[in-house]
């Protein structure tokens, strides 16, 4: 289950990378539903990590491109 979650959010922020934005999101919303509660109840510390650290870069991307 852990290198499952974390197999999602990679390939989720890959996707919205890539301009896939409809299924990276969807990809996206179902890891931050189910998976992130999970990981921190099991301490998996390692997709925490993961969420916060690409949580950093959506923010820093959404400010960056604007609101235009």
């Amino acid at each position: 289950m852990r290198y499952f979650a974390s197999g999602l959010f990679l390939l989720s922020h890959g996707l919205l990378v890539l301009n896939h934005l409809g299924i990276g999101a969807a990809l996206h919303g179902l890891g931050e539903v189910f998976f992130a509660p999970w990981a921190i109840k099991q301490k998996a510390w390692d997709l925490v990590f993961i969420a916060f650290l690409f949580g950093a870069f959506d923010l820093w991307g959404t400010l960056k491109l604007g609101f235009n």
